[in-house]
């Protein structure tokens, strides 16, 4: 790892922590480059602005759940398999970002164009995951043949869905009952689209 990006490592983590502590508006300059470890002047070199910082902060944070999804998903077998991974890489990931989310439903209405852009571009991603599962499913006879309209509509709805799955579980944080959760969302999600072999088992 180069300098300048370990630098950058230190600074984020740093935000971070201060962010789901205080919050964007609570937090200063001062206290980021403290909690990195740096002085003011090496923060400022980086990021001009606290709002900079904390879009970074948000712009990490997505690409890590987007690699512990694909690392998820990758490490199934099966199609079904595969959304299972998928959605739980996915609900472990926000449980375990709790207290930042958290901060940023708060500093929603300041950072909304920010946060609206980062959103926009992770969902195409979960969008790009969900078709490639689809794909794969078709390809090995696990789910019947869909074709490319109806399999980019299908992969709208259980984005869609999985979105709506997360909310109960920002109450209930047990990772038993999510388990269980997610396991029987999924199976009621492809119910349909199993293919006429699977279906008579």
């Amino acid at each position: 790892m180069e300098k300048d990006e370990l630098v950058i490592r230190e600074i984020l983590a740093g935000a971070k922590r201060l962010f789901g502590k205080h919050g964007l508006k609570k937090t200063t300059m001062e206290e980021i480059a403290s909690a990195a470890g740096k002085g003011k002047s090496t923060l400022y070199y980086y990021f001009p602005s606290k709002v900079e910082i904390f879009e970074a902060v948000v712009e990490d944070e997505m690409k890590n759940v987007v690699r512990r999804i694909r690392e998820a998903v990758n490490n199934a077998f099966t199609a079904k398999g595969k959304l299972k991974a998928f959605l739980h890489s996915q609900i472990t990931s926000i449980i375990g970002f709790h207290s930042f989310r958290e901060v940023l439903f708060e500093e929603m209405m300041d950072s909304m164009r920010m946060l609206i852009c980062i959103k926009s571009r992770y969902e195409q991603i979960q969008l790009d995951m969900i078709r490639e599962i689809l794909l794969g499913g078709c390809q090995s006879g696990e789910f019947r043949d869909i074709t490319p309209e109806r399999m980019q509509k299908m992969s709208f709805v259980m984005v869609t869905a999985f979105r709506g799955l997360h909310f109960p579980l920002t109450i209930e944080l047990s990772e038993s009952q999510t388990q269980e959760y997610f396991e029987e969302m999924i199976d009621m999600l492809i119910e349909g689209i199993g293919s006429e072999e699977l279906r008579k088992v």
